[in-house]
């Protein structure tokens, strides 16, 4: 999984279904040796996983400790678990992007836009007042 590269399966979205994270990483680049470990050296894809994993996942444990725990599982039934793993640990972010994009919201967003641009423009210009007077160039 890779934010720069340029194939929209090398990452995951916020915005993605469950679906499309299961197809994403059912195609996660990884070696064929039969046993799950943490190595980011020598299997690179794999600890890929099992970081994105360690990061999602609800009880904190260590890339080292999924990997002991997952080290008997396929590498399909593994990823299907990060998938798992991915889509509940983003579910409460992904409620409310999906909240704020309904239609309904957009017009909220699009209000605390212009407020907050109003107010950084006030705090602008109360900045280059003072700016002004202290320069000395208040009455030009």
């Amino acid at each position: 999984m890779s934010k720069s590269h340029e194939d929209p399966r090398s990452r995951i979205l916020l915005n993605d279904s469950p679906d499309d994270i299961h197809a994403k990483l059912k195609v996660a680049l990884t070696d064929s040796l039969g046993r799950i470990t943490y190595d980011p050296v020598g299997r690179p894809g794999v600890s890929n996983l099992l970081t994105l994993m360690a990061c999602m996942d609800e009880s904190q444990r260590s890339e080292e400790q999924i990997a002991m725990e997952s080290e008997r599982l396929s590498m399909r039934v593994f990823k299907e678990e990060v998938a798992n793993t991915i889509i509940k640990g983003i579910a409460d972010i992904k409620a409310k992007y999906d909240y704020y994009m309904d239609d309904d919201q957009t017009q909220h967003l699009r209000d605390i836009a212009v407020n907050g641009n109003e107010k950084a423009r006030r705090q602008a210009e109360e900045t280059m007042v003072r700016v002004r007077r202290l320069v000395g160039t208040d009455s030009i």
